[in-house]
C-alpha cells in the first residue's frame, strides 16, 4: 500500500511540474521569441526549460527531504510512544540519494515536451500578435 501511495504522489508531482513548465512556456512566448531573435539556438532554448525543471526540482528536494525526515520521525515517535515500541528510526541514506537522482531524471523527462515547444517558437508569429 505505501508503494502505491508513493507512485501516485510521484505521478502527481510530475504532472504538476509539467503543468508549470507548459504554462511558463506559453506565458513567456514573447521572451522566448526575443531570445531566439538575438541568437539562441533551439538546443539552447530546450536547455533553458530543462534548467528550469531542474531548478524547481532541486528547490523542492532541498526543502522536502529535511521536512519529510523530520515529519516522519516525529509522527513515528508519536505513534510508537502510544503503542509502546522503540521510537528510534534510521534514514536509509542510499535510498534518499537514489530517489533524488530519480526525481531529477523525471524532471528532465517532464521538461521534454514543453522544451520542444519552446524550441519551436516562431519569433515573427509571436511578435506580430503583440
Amino acid at each position: 500500500m505505501p508503494h502505491i501511495l508513493g507512485a501516485l504522489l510521484t505521478l502527481l508531482c510530475v504532472a504538476a511540474l509539467a503543468h508549470v513548465l507548459v504554462t511558463a512556456v506559453r506565458r513567456r512566448g514573447r521572451d522566448l521569441a526575443i531570445l531566439k531573435i538575438i541568437g539562441m539556438r533551439k538546443a539552447q532554448l530546450l536547455a533553458v526549460v530543462f534548467w528550469q525543471a531542474a531548478a524547481l526540482t532541486v528547490a523542492a528536494l532541498i526543502s522536502g527531504i529535511p521536512l519529510g525526515i523530520l515529519a516522519g520521525r516525529w509522527s513515528w515517535a508519536l505513534f510508537a510512544g502510544s503503542v509502546g515500541v522503540d521510537p528510534n528510526t534510521q534514514v536509509p541514506v542510499l535510498l534518499v540519494v537514489a530517489e533524488t537522482g530519480a526525481a531529477l531524471l523525471l524532471a528532465i523527462i517532464a521538461a521534454a515536451i514543453p522544451g520542444r515547444a519552446a524550441a519551436r517558437v516562431r519569433p515573427a508569429a509571436v511578435l506580430r500578435t503583440d
